[in-house]
């Protein structure tokens, strides 16, 4: 069972028992999945569900599948009925891995594998289904890619094949065109190469492929331009995504670019067809009307068709000589034989002899060939000339002469006179002498070394092409670096011909190291492991030869490693990748040995063949060490989804997630859907749709309500980082919840920020307690307030004493700015009051009993004010851990009124004493100076009536004074005539102490009653006008009494109790002077008394 089925069917297990306890872990899986009912409507997706089909899938709606098109793996429709889900419902029976395409509505498609599984209940009722739908499109992809690489590899393959078995040139590079276009991607290719003619003269000819060759033949051929010079020069490959951007294009004249009418290039490849002996065959280039064609890929696929190319033609021309040679020779023998006997001067040897062996005739052709003159081999057997081992050929050749038969081209090997063997082809023919009896042997030798040296080279040219083929073929199927390592070492040596040989890498360190080898000793590798003859900069370093060690320049160690190995002749050739150095290789001979310019074509063939595929597989090994990588990481990554949903999960804390900048879309955790009173499977997005969105909450922030974009996911999701945000969650029902949390953007490979994630902790209970706290503390303040009460406490471990702002206050201070010490306390107590607080807090200590006392304290203002302090001492969790801590507060007004309410009890004892004393004197005055009783009494009853005013206006003061003006006007009411303006009194505001008062306010009274009966007030044209004015710099107050337009005013005949009142008693109860003036015009009474501001207090 495969996991995407073990997938399924666990999910249709859970769903029917009813074990999955919430979708959250559904919604978060990447893996596509959704369920039907049993009618085949959908009543569940996840996000990734969603994402896959491109769409929002309709619960209840939409049926059978949710995507919005189907169609099978051949392109096809397949109808939504038809599909997998409604198979497996139909049959009630899972479907396993059926492949499907998915169309989205935006024209995208989509391979997947559906593996839709039946739900049962308990008593096997099916109740639904659930479809797993894995997407294989990167599979699908990685497939495609492996079978293009796969196609060029075995067209590669075929080419080399074909090349290899090709001897046309024409046919060759007309192939090599044609299959470098295809394999290259480009739309249109060309290979202009170079031929020589019988006569020697040079010709430039070209192939095309992808485009008819008027295309090209209108132009002419290609100049070496700055663009095309590295391709003609062979010096490198030219690849480019635009040519036209390129600096070297439209340099060259007359065109200064591509002429009118010229196949549309814009990206471009070039590579140059190298022979082994260096010499540049020619050049491939293709082109394409789009940019950015051509990839690593194209350029490696096209340097190694090049490479097989340059070796193919090289045989071809190889072959094509050595057929000419051929044939010249064919011809002259063809000429020798018929002019056998007569042409002398034949450069063949041509010799006679007869049965025997004994040489008859000797030209001059023989004589070049093995180097005898006419004399010494005439007369003498032509087994001088037969070399040790070949003796019975000569016998034979006789035999066959002697039964007349014909010998043709006999290749066999003679002897020179030097000793030297030299390559012949003979031509034997028997003489017959007149009578047609076989009388000798007519014999034509012809030098055949360089023929033989042509087909011993054509030999090993194919020899080195089928080493070379069988190396290509063998490292293109290599999967391990370990099978490049063989085949390149068996190709060096059978290519190469040593005996020895090794392949060195450099490693992470810079070092040339053994990576394998063939015949070195194990102390031979460990000698010279990390020697290299280049600089690890070098570029392009070229092949370095030692043909004999015995003549080289080594250094005294490497020279007796060398040598004790037995190593006579070596060679390093340079590793290359893109021009840098990354490795060689070494051929090791046991003897001195020449190295041919082609064994080093050769050599450095190999080598471009080898840094390719050591490459290659390096990058195959990173490749699949990235995707091993890759899927552990995905596999962790899984795990840790799994955990991190689990973690969400158990959490009791809400967390939300938004996976998109919009924030259109928010999951969250059981915690954050249960504070929202909202379903698992439900959008708490603010951002939604209106139709979306949940509409039963709102957030605020501070007592602001929130707009979603205000809102702390969202700003993540925005990029900002939100830290401790406190928010208040208000539901239509009136209740709220308390959230601080944090807020984090989700940001990718990129840097830009994808979506957020937020976790919060309910902090309602704590906000409820803090509020509480706070209204107890407001309470407790303003307890202390209204009752003017500061608290305080002193820790005896520290020695701090802490000041309530309240306390401050008392003390005149800014809140704050106590000091906070015990002696920053008792500065602020009075002098005379130091030293017994000082003994209340000692006592208390001492006693360990609560503490009270009251003392004065002088404020910064130079303010007096009373204070009464209540103290306990209070024991901490430690056992020294000890305070005294209480409250103190303002007594100031209560002392006050203590004073005054003593005062006022002396005062009233005085007071009435005096008034008693006052009530006698009225009446003994009254009723001795009044002869007449009923006049008597009626005064007497009027001044005591005016004294009691004046203790009655006392007395709503509490006896701390009254105001002049209040006492002037109550004695003078009762005559006041408002329309007639009869009285008016005037001046500033004066408060009288109670003493003064009364005496004034008794001398008004007899001025007023005076002025009623006789004086002014006593007629309506009469006028009283009151006045006084205070003399602030003598302390003193003028009052002035006078009365006109009355009666004309006489002196009285004797002396009453008023005037004695007025003269004597108020004068001296006021400590100043009065005059009292019978003017005619009218009474006129004046006071001059001491006063100050308070004085009455």
């Amino acid at each position: 069972m495969s996991g995407a089925e073990a997938l399924a069917a666990a999910l249709a297990g859970a769903v029917g028992s009813q074990t999955i306890g919430s979708k959250a872990i559904l919604d978060n899986l990447p893996i596509a999945i959704y369920t039907t009912d049993a009618a085949g409507l959908v009543t569940y997706f996840n996000r990734a569900a969603a994402e896959l089909a491109g769409r929002e899938p309709q619960l209840n709606t939409d049926r059978w599948c949710i995507c919005w098109r189907l169609h099978r793996p051949d392109g096809t429709a397949l109808p939504l009925d038809h599909c997998p889900m409604a198979e497996a419902l139909r049959s009630k029976r899972a479907m396993h891995g059926e492949e499907l395409i998915v169309a989205r509505p935006d024209g995208a498609m989509v391979s997947v594998l559906a593996y839709p599984t039946p739900i049962f209940d308990a008593e096997g009722e099916m109740i639904g289904a659930v479809n797993v739908l894995i997407d294989i499109g990167k599979r699908k992809a990685a497939e495609l890619e492996l079978r293009l690489k796969t196609d060029r590899i075995q067209a590669l393959d075929r080419i080399s094949r074909l090349l290899a078995s090709d001897l046309d040139v024409e046919h060759i590079v007309q192939t090599v065109t044609d299959s470098a276009t295809e394999l290259s991607g480009a739309k249109f290719g060309a290979f202009f190469y170079n031929v020589v003619d019988e006569s020697g003269e040079h010709f430039e000819l070209f192939t095309l492929s992808g485009a008819p060759r008027e295309a090209f033949e209108k132009f002419g051929l290609p100049r070496k331009t700055a663009v095309f010079a590295p391709t003609f020069n062979g010096e490198r490959v030219v690849r480019s995504d635009d040519i036209r951007k390129d600096p070297r294009y439209g340099l060259s004249e007359p065109h200064f670019g591509m002429p009118n009418g010229h196949l549309p290039v814009v990206s471009y490849l070039a590579v140059p067809v190298i022979a082994r002996s260096g010499a540049v065959l020619g050049g491939l280039f293709f082109g394409h009307d789009a940019p950015g064609v051509f990839t690593d890929d194209s350029e490696d696929i096209v340097v190694a068709i090049a490479a097989h190319a340059a070796i193919a033609i090289d045989n071809a021309r190889l072959l094509a000589d050595s057929q000419r040679q051929v044939e010249s020779r064919r011809i002259a023998e063809l000429s020798a034989r018929h002019l056998a006997s007569i042409v002398e001067s034949s450069d063949d040897a041509i010799v006679s002899k007869d049965l025997n062996g004994i040489v008859t005739s000797w030209n001059r052709g023989a004589e070049a060939l093995f180097g005898y003159s006419v004399q010494e081999m005439v007369g003498t057997p032509i087994m001088r000339l037969i070399p040790k081992g070949h003796e019975d050929e000569e016998l034979q050749i006789l035999d066959r002469i002697r039964r007349g038969e014909r010998v043709d081209h006999y290749e066999t090997r003679r002897q020179r006179k030097d000793g030297t063997l030299v390559d012949i082809s003979l031509t034997i023919s028997p003489i017959l002498d007149n009578d047609g009896r076989i009388v000798g042997a007519s014999k034509i030798a012809r030098d055949i070394s360089e023929r033989k040296a042509s087909e011993v080279a054509l030999a090993e040219r194919m020899r080195e092409q089928a080493s070379l083929y069988q190396f290509t073929e063998r490292v293109h199927r290599a999967r391990s670096i370990t099978a490049v390592y063989e085949a390149a070492l068996d190709a060096i040596q059978a290519a190469l011909r040593c005996s020895r040989a090794s392949i060195l890498l450099v490693d992470a360190s810079g070092t040339m190291r053994f990576v394998a080898s063939r015949g070195l000793s194990e102390s031979y590798r460990v000698a010279v492991d990390g020697h290299t003859p280049w600089s690890a900069e070098a570029l392009d370093p070229n092949p370095i030869f030692i043909e004999d060690v015995e003549l080289a320049e080594l250094d005294g160690d490497l020279r007796k490693a060398v040598q004790t190995e037995g190593i006579g002749s070596l060679g390093f050739i340079p590793l290359v990748s893109v021009g840098r150095l990354i490795g060689k290789f070494m051929t090791y001979y046991d003897t001195a040995h020449h190295f041919a310019g082609s064994e080093i074509d050769l050599a450095l063939t190999i080598a471009r063949q080898l840094s390719f595929s050591v490459q290659r597989i390096r990058s195959e090994e990173a490749r699949r060490r990235a995707e091993d990588l890759l899927r552990h990481n995905e596999a962790k990554e899984r795990a840790r989804a799994t955990e991190v949903m689990a973690l969400m999960e158990a959490v009791p804390a809400p967390i939300w997630i938004a996976r998109t900048p919009d924030c259109r879309v928010i999951s969250g955790n059981r915690s954050s859907f249960e504070l929202l009173r909202l379903p698992p499977d439900s959008n708490p997005s603010l951002s939604a749709p209106l139709d979306e969105r949940p509409l039963h909450f709102k957030v605020y922030s501070q007592d602001k309500l929130l707009s979603p974009d205000e809102l702390p996911v969202q700003r993540a999701a925005r990029g900002e980082d939100v830290r401790s945000f406190e928010q208040e969650i208000r539901f239509d029902d009136g209740t709220s919840r308390h959230l601080l949390g944090n807020a984090t953007p989700l940001i990718d490979a990129l840097g830009i920020p994808q979506g957020a994630v937020a976790a919060f902790v309910d902090i309602t209970e704590r906000k409820e307690s803090e509020q509480a706290m706070r209204d107890g503390e407001r309470r407790l303040q303003m307890a202390l307030e209204a009752g003017r009460m500061g608290a305080w406490e002193w820790n005896f471990d520290t020695g701090k004493v802490i000041w309530s702002p309240g306390l401050e206050v008392l003390h005149g201070l800014e809140p704050g700015s106590f000091g906070g010490t015990l002696d920053d306390f008792k500065a602020d107590i009075h002098p005379d009051d130091l030293a017994m607080v000082e003994l209340e807090i000692q006592a208390a200590i001492d006693k360990r009993e609560d503490y009270h006392t009251s003392y004065r304290i002088r404020r910064p203002d130079g303010s007096i004010r009373w204070l009464e302090a209540f103290g306990r001492f209070l024991q901490g969790a430690g056992s020294s851990s000890l305070r005294l801590t209480g409250v103190c507060m303002d007594i100031t007004e209560r002392k006050d009124a203590e004073a005054q309410r003593n005062l006022l009890v002396a005062e009233l004892s005085h007071r009435v004493k005096n008034t008693l004393a006052t009530v006698t004197s009225i009446a003994r005055q009254s009723f001795a100076m009044t002869p007449d009783r009923k006049d008597a009494e009626q005064s007497f009853h009027a001044r005591i009536r005016a004294l009691a005013q004046t203790h009655t206006r006392l007395a709503e003061t509490t006896w701390s004074g009254v105001s002049l003006e209040t006492i002037l006007c109550d004695e003078l009411a009762p005559y006041r005539n408002e329309n007639a303006g009869n009285v008016s009194v005037g001046g500033p505001a004066i408060r009288l102490s109670p003493r003064h008062a009364l005496a004034l306010g008794m001398a008004a009274h007899e001025l007023a009653t005076n002025a009623a009966k006789h004086g002014a007030l006593s007629v309506e044209s009469g006028h009283v006008d009151v006045s006084w004015s205070l003399d602030a710099a003598n302390k003193a107050l003028h009052i002035d009494w006078c009365e006109t337009g009355g009666p004309p005013v006489a002196p009285p005949s004797r002396n009453g109790f008023g005037r004695l009142l007025l003269e004597r008693v108020v004068g001296s109860d006021l400590g100043g002077d009065v005059d009292l003036d019978f003017a005619r015009t009218g009474l006129r009474y004046t006071i001059n008394m001491p006063y100050s501001a308070g004085a009455e207090q």
